[in-house]
């Protein structure tokens, strides 16, 4: 699984990472960041061991956004004059489109199935 540094996601969230448990390397635990823009908080939490997570987004402080991520094969940043991105991209099995979570200027989420999917 291919995944950004500690320090690369922690200055994407403009945080430190919250470990689960802080006596086992960051890879083989989970670990969560947030950030918040314009009354919207996204809350990433992260176990690189199990290649699954959970994105949540808040307005305010009510959860309008769940999502439930396995078999993420591979997350990146892009950054490009004032925008940043965290990019996972998952199983080509799962049918699924990258998950995109814009964190610069705003907060932004887009996610969707890939035409390979069959009924």
């Amino acid at each position: 699984m291919k995944t950004p540094e500690l320090y690369e996601l922690e200055y994407l969230f403009e945080c430190e990472a919250e470990l689960s448990d802080d006596d086992v390397p960051w890879q083989y635990t989970s670990i969560s960041f947030q950030i918040v823009r314009n009354h919207i908080k996204a809350v990433f939490e992260f176990e690189e061991a199990s290649r699954s997570g959970q994105l949540r987004i808040y307005l305010n402080t009510e959860e309008i956004n769940n999502y439930c991520l396995e078999n993420i094969s591979t997350i990146q940043i892009k950054r490009e004059d004032n925008y940043e991105c965290l990019i996972l991209e998952f199983d080509e099995e799962n049918f699924v489109l990258p998950l995109a979570l814009q964190t610069k200027l705003s907060i932004k989420t887009s996610w969707g199935a890939s035409l390979g999917l069959k009924r």
